[in-house]
């Protein structure tokens, strides 16, 4: 079809070009937004496999997973060591900061996240848990992950 006048393009043109434009948008959005979670969740999963490390080491120079008061905790607040609740920060007693004076930890890692939903959560086993006479012999070491299910150490000699 010839064009009487020859500059410019119809209006029908234009909203095809704009269409197209929205269409690869959005797929770039919705591929982008797919890439960003399974980087959270590959930094979960190695933020707990450095927590791991750093309670082996203890455990071979100390022969325990802790020494102090037993107390689980969350990265987003204490839930059973009782007074951060919440706070966006790992519990002043939780037993993970005995990693941080000796060495083994520079800080103890939070989710990216590290809210209610997304967070680390630690379970050291009590005395008589999980069949062990012994405190500080095993632990639990989960976090959420934001495709789905979640991700956990389970220690138990």
């Amino acid at each position: 079809m010839l064009r009487q006048e020859g500059n410019g393009f119809t209006i029908v043109e234009l909203l095809i070009v704009i269409v197209v434009i929205a269409i690869l948008a959005s797929i770039s959005v919705v591929a982008y937004n797919g890439i960003q979670i399974r980087a959270r969740d590959n930094i979960r999963k190695s933020d707990l496999a450095q927590i791991e490390k750093s309670l082996e080491l203890y455990k071979v120079d100390i022969g325990k997973y802790s020494l102090n008061e037993i107390c689980g905790d969350t990265s987003y607040g204490g839930t059973g060591c009782g007074s951060a609740g919440g706070t966006g920060d790992w519990d002043a007693n939780s037993s993970l900061r005995e990693l941080l004076p000796r060495g083994y930890l520079k800080t103890i890692p939070k989710d990216p996240i590290n809210n209610g939903t997304y967070n680390y959560v630690y379970e050291p086993n009590n005395t008589g848990e999980w069949g062990y006479p012994e405190a500080y012999m095993a632990y639990n070491l989960c976090a959420t992950l934001e495709a789905g299910g979640s991700y956990c150490i389970n220690k138990r000699p």
